[in-house]
Order: C-alpha cells, then structure tokens, then sequence
C-alpha cells in the first residue's frame, strides 16, 4: 500500500514537473475583463498608457494563485466601469514564453501584484502590492486601488479619471461654469469613507452627469445642503438648486443604480464609429411601456423570429439539431401562455413533427406547417418584429436577445406553476426541473446567431446547470445567469446608452430584494425568486400594441384559396417548364419547325392562354403541347365550325354539315402529312407517357367514325342507352318481387 502511495506521489510530481504542465494554459481569458499579457504585447499594452495597470504575475501551477484567480476575476468585473482609469492584467509566469518578463521583475513568489502608473515609462517595474493573496476581499483590494490612483501625481493623474479628492464649497457654486453636464451628484460621507470616490469611478464612463464626494467637516456646504444623516447623497444643479437623493439603503449599489436612471444621463459613446449615412435604418415610432410589465409583442416576435427566421439557417432540419426544434416546441407547447390562435398553431406544428419521427424534414416544408398552408382556421402566428418592452433607441439594440431572455424567464416560471399543480400526480424528477433550461441550451447551441454568446451560455451551462434539482432552482439559475452576462456585456458596444446593462431587477422594482453586509450589497434569494414568480406571471403580461385576434383572422385566407394558390403556383412553374422546352426544341430539331408550321396552319388566332375558372384551369394551347393529334384536330374544327356559324347563320344545316366533313377531313390530311417518326422522337424527348403515343397511332377509320356522329345523333345513342337500362332495371325488380310473392304464396299453403 505504501509502495502505491509512493507511486502516486511521483506520478504527480511528475506531471508537475512536464512540459505541457508548465506551458499550460493559464488561469485568465480576456472574457474575464482581465488582459492576458505576454511578451509579444507586454511593453505595447503596459507602457506610455492613458490609464493604470495592476498586473498579477501568478504561476498556473501554483495553488495559492488558484484560490486567489476567482478573487482577481471579481475585482476586474466590479471596476469593470472604472476601465478608463485602471484595469487589470496578469501574467501566467509558469510559460516559459513569459520566464524574461518574470525574472526581469524580480518576481520570486506567486501571485506577485504590482502598479504601474498612468504613462509609464518601460523601465519602470511597478510598485510593489503587498498583502495580496487568497486571502484578500474584494472591498480590501477595491480601496486600495483607489488609494493608489490616490497617489498619482498631477503629471501623471489619468486624463478619463475625475477627482478623487473631497470638493469645497466654492467649487461645487462655480461648477457648471467650467463643466457642462446636466448634474452634480454630491455625496456626503465621512473622511474615512470611500463611498463618494467608488460612486464616482462607476459614473465614470456615464455622460450629463459629474459626482464629487463632500466631507461631512466641510460646515459651509452641509450647512446649505442641510444634511441630515450622513452618508447621504443630493443632486446639484445649474441654477443653484439642489434636492436630496432618496434610496432604500445608502450603499453604492443603489446610488449607482439612481443616477444612472436619471433623464439624460446614458453610456457615453463617442467611441462608436459613425453610422454609415447609406444604410441607415429608419428607426419605428417609439412606444412607451412600463418596465414592471411583460408585454405579449414582445413574446410573439420572439417566437416570430426564433422559428422563422433563426431556425431557417438551416436548410435540412436533422439529428441534433432536429431534437433541440422538437424539445424548443414541446415547451412552448407544454408551457407557453399564448393566445389561443398561436396555440393551437404551435400544437399543430409540434404533433406534426411528433409524427415524423427523426426522419431530416427538408425547412420549405416546415415552413409551410407553421404558415398553416394547410389553411387550418384560427391557427396562426403573427408576423414581423413589434417590439415594446425590449425596443432599443436604436434599430440594433436590444430587441431579439431581450424578448429571448423574457421569453425563457416566463418559461421557467410557468414550468414551476405547472409542476405545482401537477404535484399531487406525480412525482418530480431532476429531468422536469430541467426540462425548460435543457430546451433554452440546445437551442441556444444550435440555433442561436451568434455563436460567441451560444460559446458562453453553453460554457455557463456546463459549469452549473446539472446541479439544478428544483423548478425554484432553474428560475433561480437562469435570474443569476442573465445577470451574468449583463455584467460582462456592460459597456460594449452592443449596449443601449439608454438602457445600460444592470442587475436585475433593480431596487426601484424590487427594493425586498437588495440588502447590504458589511457595506456590500447583496441579494436576498427568496425575495428574488418571490419576485421573478409575479412578474412573469400570466396575470403580468400586457396585450398593448397588439393587432387584434379577429382582424389576424380575417386576414388568413380560406382552405380552398390557399389549396387554389397551390394550383396556380404548380401550373405556372409548368408553364414556364414548357415554354422553356419549347425554346430548347426550336434549337435543337429543325424538322420541329416544319411540324410547328403545320400545326399552325390549322390553330384559330388569338388562342386562350392558360387561366382559372372557379379553381379549374383551362389547357393553353401551344405549337409544341401535342400530346392526341386527333383531340387536337378536334378542337380546332369546333372552334372553326362555331365561327364559320356565326358568320353565317342563314346557311342551311346541310351545307354546314358538308363543310364540317370537309373541314374535318382536310385536318386529318394534315395530320396524315406529318411525319409520325419525327413527332414520335419529340414526343419522347419531352418524355410524353406511352399511352399518349399510343393515341397518335391509333386507326383512322375509328376517328372517322367517331367524327361522322353529330351531337344528335349522339345525345339520342345517349338517350337510348339510359332508356334501356331502366328497362332492364325494371324487368328484374319485376320478376324478383313474382319470384318471391310465388314462394310466399306456396309456403302459406302448405301451412
């Protein structure tokens, strides 16, 4: 057992001590908020820069590096908006790319942070953090960076960074007259306090609005202020007024949250690059709403999109991603509180991909079930993008992820709902738990555009989602989730100046929600999840901007218009397949030109081209469309004869008829000058059925004979054969009921 032990041990030791151990990957990603320096960018990034840098140089290897990496990744995601002034770096010293770097600054234990000041120059190797380990918090480290901007010189101070030190009466009177913003937020603490300085460096890269900090022993100020409780928090303005700032708790979580929410304070985006003035979007008409709501438009333009147009990425819908579609459906279905119209369309849709089994559907065909061409009435999903609750300011914020995001949330709490009132028949699994987030990651992995943010959520998913193993928990996770991603994605580009990226909900919605702990705010789970459950409740959501239920039914069209739709669609793609044939034979058999100008010699002028009478289509007829020469021949003599009438009606019936037989037989001599190989070759190119070749061949006294009949004479051939089947029919009911009545008759004698 000692002798196992002893090998185990050197085995480690001996993954420690390899190659690929050393050079392995390190313990940060720029989707940390953390710059991963090495030495091809070490002195570009570090050197001569507008802002300050704390650089962690760590070994991968190390254990006390490993428990201090979740520390360091908190702290670059809560100074996130102070970037313009400091941000972090590390440097993974275990690759032996980064050995010069590392031996170069002396580093001789991990983690080793240092400081480098705004607009270093390369010889400088930093200021030495002492007192930073695994042990460190996040607000002990937080305050220490501010000490040390603190400490820059006014040579060095960082251009995008305001003043840290507390303001005097006789700045904040002159204020607006050398800065134009819309407000002065002033806090009023005491000395020790950092309150004012970290509000201050999260307005940072906030626009319209500057914050100073005010020492409760400055009289003059307070005085005017007539501060009452300190620490407080009061809005100055350009007229010499001012008004007290009103929170639920005096931390910086919710002064934050307050200014950041006031008019006309939004994201500066002067980094932007300018909209291209030839593909501007106009933007809709704005539409307000209220944030406590959940509004249905947005809902249905997310499924709008999601099934439509997301989904249509794809040409062939098989294997996986078939099996994400097919659970996607099932919870809508199970779950989704639409209105009856888009449910009925959605169970449509998911029985019908129910019965197909895993066989691939090609997307044409799917797309026509969910267009209902079927022409199911009261079945349908509107169209378009009607966006309200997550409408952006401009045509590119916000809106599809949002309503996804809402759309997901409902989910998870009507699964919850259900699953209660179900409770008492059966019993719940981890898998029903999961049901709902296993539907939004599969289809996030499969469907989902952007294939960054499917890369996250999939890796979120992976870290935590298999230890969900209660409906509260799945609402829980996907509210902490969301929150996540909001924290990453605040200040990027993608981010609505107007609607910044905060957590969730705020506490001008939620105020039971926030709580603070040693002057850090945090969340109070179960008020959270109390919350989430009635807002996304059905009784929450808001029908406004709507188009109404009867008027989108009026609009769908009827069974049959859609079927005569179909027909007509068919006919004119074969339509133009023939006239395409036709230009092709022209090309290619010279002797089809004789045929044609044989044919046309007995065509009338003007012949019909093909249309609909009452869902029914009436033949074009075309040079080249020969399929029965005698129909043919046929038709053109009763379109002769009928004109021939017309023109003279006065003409006695016995010279029409001659020239009926004449007409007739003049057309079949031209039939008979055809060529039947020539026409036979055609025919088969066009690949013409057997039997209408077989028509072509038929006998010429069988046509004669069927043309020597008038209608007359016809309709009494008619007539007669009805007549004789009466008879007939007559004639046996007769003798069966005297064939029974004898029997009867019989049988009462013998009795």
């Amino acid at each position: 057992m000692a002798q196992r032990r002893d090998a185990v041990f050197a085995f480690v030791i001996f993954l420690l001590a390899a190659p690929g151990s050393v050079n392995g990957a390190g313990l940060y990603s720029p989707n940390d908020n953390i710059a991963v320096l090495d030495t091809d960018n070490f002195d570009r990034i570090l050197y001569n820069c507008s802002n300050a840098w704390l650089v962690e140089f760590y070994a991968s290897w190390c254990g006390h590096c490993v428990n201090f990496a979740p520390v360091w990744k908190a702290l670059a995601n809560d100074i996130k908006e102070w970037r313009p002034a400091v941000r972090l770096a590390a440097v993974n010293c275990a690759n032996s790319k980064n050995a010069k770097i590392c031996r170069s600054f002396r580093v001789t234990v991990y983690p080793t942070i240092k400081f480098f000041r705004a607009f270093s120059k390369p010889f400088f190797k930093g200021e030495m953090l002492n007192d930073a380990d695994s042990k460190s918090t996040l607000v002990s480290l937080r305050h220490h960076i501010i000490d040390l901007l603190e400490q820059h010189g006014e040579t060095e101070w960082p251009p995008d960074c305001p003043p840290l030190e507390p303001a005097s009466m006789a700045e904040v009177q002159n204020f607006f007259t050398d800065n134009k913003v819309w407000y002065l937020a002033l806090i009023v603490e005491e000395e020790s306090s950092y309150l004012g300085r970290e509000v201050t460096l999260d307005m940072l890269q906030y626009e319209n609005i500057a914050v100073r900090r005010v020492l409760s022993s400055e009289e003059n100020l307070t005085t005017t202020l007539g501060v009452q409780e300190i620490p407080s928090c009061y809005l100055y303005f350009a007229n010499n007024t001012f008004r007290s700032v009103t929170v639920r708790m005096p931390t910086r979580t919710f002064y934050t949250y307050y200014l950041r929410r006031l008019p006309g304070v939004m994201r500066a985006i002067h980094d932007l690059p300018a909209p291209d003035s030839t593909n501007i979007t106009t933007a809709a008409p704005w539409r307000d709403f209220d944030s406590s709501k959940v509004y249905m438009a947005d809902l249905e333009s997310a499924l709008y999109y999601s099934l439509k147009v997301e989904v249509g990425t794809h040409q062939e819908l098989s294997g996986k991603n078939l099996t994400a579609l097919k659970h996607f459906f099932n919870v809508l279905t199970k779950f989704f509180p639409g209105r009856p119209f888009v449910m009925k369309l959605l169970q449509i849709t998911n029985s019908w991909l129910e019965e197909g089994n895993m066989a691939p559907i090609s997307y044409n065909v799917y797309i026509d079930v969910l267009n209902n061409k079927n022409g199911t009435t009261g079945a349908l999903l509107p169209d378009g993008l009607n966006w309200v609750g997550c409408q952006g300011s401009r045509p590119h914020f916000r809106g599809y992820p949002c309503s996804m995001w809402t759309l997901f949330h409902l989910l998870t709490v009507q699964a919850a709902k259900y699953n209660k009132s179900m409770a008492h028949r059966q019993e719940t699994t981890q898998a029903d738990a999961l049901e709902v987030l296993y539907a939004m990651r599969q289809y996030v992995k499969h469907f989902f555009a952007c294939g960054y943010c499917a890369k996250h959520f999939e890796a979120m998913a992976q870290e935590s989602m298999d230890r969900v193993s209660s409906f509260d928990e799945a609402i829980l996770w996907l509210w902490s989730r969301h929150n996540r991603v909001n924290s990453r994605l605040a200040g990027a580009r993608s981010e609505d100046p107007k609607f910044p990226k905060l957590q969730w909900p705020p506490p001008d919605m939620c105020a039971k929600c926030h709580s603070a702990r040693n002057g850090e705010h945090v969340w109070i789970r179960d008020e959270v999840l109390t919350f989430l459950k009635a807002h996304y409740s059905p009784q929450n959501i808001d029908y406004s901007y709507l188009e109404g239920e009867q008027e989108l039914l009026r609009k769908q069209k009827p069974r049959e218009e859609i079927q005569q739709g179909h027909q007509k669609e068919l006919l004119k793609e074969e339509e133009e397949e023939e006239e395409n044939e036709e230009e092709e034979m022209t090309e290619e058999t010279p002797r089809n030109v004789e045929i044609s100008k044989t044919v046309t010699g007995i065509r009338r002028e003007g012949s019909q081209k093909r249309t609909f009478i009452k869902g029914k289509q009436i033949p074009r007829r075309q040079e080249d469309d020969i399929v029965d020469l005698d129909s043919f021949v046929n038709e053109q003599y009763k379109s002769q004869a009928l004109k021939q009438r017309a023109e003279n009606q006065r003409e006695s019936q016995v010279n029409e008829g001659l020239r009926r037989s004449q007409l007739h037989l003049q057309s079949i001599d031209d039939s008979e000058s055809l060529d039947r190989a020539v026409l036979q070759s055609r025919l088969q190119k066009r690949a013409i059925e057997s039997r209408h070749l077989g028509a072509i061949a038929r006998p010429h006294w069988l046509t004669m004979l069927g043309k020597s009949l008038s209608r007359t004479d016809i309709s009494l051939c008619v007539l007669l054969y009805v007549l004789s089947s009466l008879c007939l029919l007559s004639m046996y009911l007769y003798f069966k009921m005297r064939f029974r009545w004898r029997k009867w008759k019989s049988g009462f004698a013998s009795a």
